[in-house]
């Protein structure tokens, strides 16, 4: 019965559409309109669960797809496929002088209005203060909380009142458009913290998790997992898992294959925990980050 069920299971880019559209805003700046409680949003989710094939069909006509641009096509066909809206464009350059200025992520119309959404998704690991913006790094440490928002909503967000992006958007018989951020993630936490007050500008309703270093974990109890996966950045969305898609073990499994990684390329990894509790599906226990020796030194 759960083998049959499993040969048929839900693809993940049907899994991450979902996520896409109803997992927690990042920011307490919420964007309008609210299309994820539209009934349309509801009846294409059905769909697709039952055919795919339009879904997967989009991605990959995609090219270079990250997971910035897979999240940001994941929108595209969200919105693309709802009937009340109509797409204006994505990805829109804005010129000055043959100087680029930026792009519009999204465009389009809806309720008689134009909007204009900047998406992002982003996972950030606080190693300071947590109230502090740029004290959250990416697992690389090239980007912060701060430099992102400050770009948002400095730039980003402001390109709609430039002469030239009202230009642009005259061609497509646009006046006045509203913006919005459409930003999603995770922030980390390290391991200990109860319960840290957010920066200014971030939801207390968002997501949020640990992360540990891997010598801590020799030492901190983690939840009764006893499946798992180290996820490849592409699959940092995916709210659900299937036995045959992860790796059936604890701890001691899940350390000896994160030591397997560092030796590969010492960086942070993103994992999620699973138990298995007889469902089709395994429940998500959460996940961490684990960082290697030293990081972020």
């Amino acid at each position: 019965m759960r083998e049959a069920a499993l040969a048929n299971k839900i693809p993940f880019a049907v899994r991450d559409l979902e996520w896409v559209i109803k997992s927690p805003f990042l920011l307490k700046d919420t964007p309008a309109p609210d299309l994820a409680s539209d009934p349309e949003t509801a009846a294409l989710l059905a769909r697709v669960q039952d055919d795919p094939e339009p879904l997967l069909s989009h991605l990959v006509a995609t090219r270079r797809l990250n997971l910035g641009r897979y999240f940001e096509q994941l929108v595209i066909f969200w919105l693309d496929n709802l009937p009340s809206v109509r797409m204006i464009g994505s990805n829109i350059p804005i010129y000055r002088e043959k100087r680029s200025l930026g792009e519009i992520d999204l465009a389009f119309l809806y309720a008689d209005q134009a909007w204009h959404w900047e998406l992002s998704v982003k996972f950030y690991l606080n190693i300071g203060f947590p109230t502090e913006e740029a004290d959250f790094v990416g697992p690389m440490q090239k980007d912060t909380l701060k430099r992102k928002l400050d770009r948002l909503y400095g730039h980003q967000l402001l390109l709609p009142t430039h002469t030239e992006t009202a230009a642009v958007l005259g061609l497509y018989g646009i006046g006045d458009v509203t913006s919005h951020p459409w930003v999603k993630g995770c922030l980390f936490y390290p391991v200990g913290n109860a319960h840290p007050e957010p920066p200014a500008r971030i939801s207390e309703n968002g997501l949020s998790g640990r992360w540990h270093s891997r010598e801590s974990l020799e030492d901190t109890p983690l939840p009764e997992f006893d499946h798992f996966l180290i996820l490849e950045k592409k699959r940092w969305i995916t709210p659900y898992f299937y036995p045959c898609e992860t790796t059936a073990g604890k701890t001691p499994d899940l350390l000896a294959e994160i030591d397997t990684a560092f030796e590969r390329r010492p960086m942070p990894y993103l994992v999620h925990l699973m138990r298995d509790e007889g469902p089709e599906t395994l429940t998500s226990l959460g996940q961490i980050f684990i960082t290697p020796g030293g990081w972020p030194d």
